[in-house]
């Protein structure tokens, strides 16, 4: 089943390279060797990091069956939160890096309690997850629109080297950045908690059926709030890379950022009636929107443009999906 699963992603993601790849090369401007050099994939990789590593917190939570639209606003508030926290303890004369940990470490656990308060509302008050978390959505965003004070927060010195080295999208030494290396990883301890452990066999078992897991004698309520929290400690470390990438803290970033990820998972295999998806699917998804943006710049096509194919992905690959659960029930 999971080479299935996977077939049809990776299908689809040629696809969609192929018909850049004819576009392109048939526009009148050109531009096909630019997008298929080296430095143009390292633009892909910079560009898809950030939604991949949200989108991979996305999968956990869309197996359980449920889905999380807070993500765009909880990144916004880990960047001002972080940068909140590095001016506050900057001393221009000393060299101390307390100020980049304490940033990192405030940034992520604030991630984190956005994920654990959504699935706090979700088990105890018994809110559905699209209005709980949508609710999150509007919290996130007002907090950090205050905590900004409606300005963008830049760093009071010279930018520390690790958020330079995070930003630089052509390294002058090895071929991607430490934040696409952080997404390996991550992808791969993501890969393992639901290959291998009991708690990825609770998450499926939670999405495939709700009422028969609980009857197994699975921990509903707190594996709920172990999915929500996990995917928020995943958005946490986007906005970090957020941060990073801008070197200043937004509380208008990542506006829509929901729809990529949702539309990663679903267009990877993933079903937003739960039980379905896979890390590989997810990031192939992830990575087969990224190519959207980029090969839409290369036709020079308005950014609605991108927005209306994303949708359409999202209806056709949810259609098919449905189709083929009632096929094989």
């Amino acid at each position: 089943m999971g080479k299935n699963v996977l077939s049809g992603p990776f299908l689809g993601f040629l696809a969609v390279l192929g018909l850049f790849v004819v576009l392109i090369g048939s526009h009148p401007q050109g531009g096909l060797e630019n997008f298929l050099s080296l430095r143009n994939l390292q633009v892909l990789v910079q560009e898809a990091t950030i939604p991949a590593i949200v989108a991979l917190g996305a999968l956990l939570v869309i197996l359980s069956g449920g889905i999380d639209l807070s993500v765009g606003s909880v990144v916004a508030l880990v960047t001002v939160v972080a940068m909140q926290v590095y001016r506050r303890l900057y001393d221009p004369s000393s060299e101390s890096s307390l100020p980049s940990w304490a940033a990192i470490i405030c940034g992520v656990g604030v991630g984190g309690l956005c994920g654990l308060g959504n699935g706090l509302i979700i088990t105890t008050l018994r809110v559905p997850p699209f209005v709980a978390t949508l609710g999150m959505l509007s919290i996130a965003r007002g907090l950090a629109v205050w905590l900004a004070d409606r300005r963008t927060l830049a760093f009071p010195g010279p930018n520390p080297a690790w958020v330079n080295a995070f930003d630089e999208v052509h390294p002058q030494h090895g071929l991607f950045n430490p934040g696409f290396w952080s997404l390996v990883i991550l992808a791969i301890v993501v890969f393992l908690l639901l290959r291998f452990t009991v708690w990825g066999r609770y998450f499926y078992a939670i999405g495939s059926n709700e009422a028969t897991a609980r009857l197994c004698g699975i921990p509903i309520r707190r594996t709920k709030i172990l999915i929500y929290t996990l995917a928020g400690l995943l958005t946490g470390w986007a906005g970090i890379l957020q941060f990073a990438r801008s070197g200043t803290g937004r509380h208008d970033v990542a506006a829509g950022l929901e729809l990529d990820v949702i539309a990663a998972v679903v267009i990877g295999g993933g079903s937003l009636t739960g039980g379905e998806g896979t890390v590989t699917g997810t990031l192939v998804g992830a990575l087969m929107i990224t190519v959207l943006s980029n090969g839409c710049g290369y036709l020079r096509l308005q950014s609605e443009f991108r927005f209306i194919i994303i949708g359409l992905i999202i209806v056709v690959v949810s259609a098919i999906n449905m189709w083929r659960q009632r096929r094989l029930r």
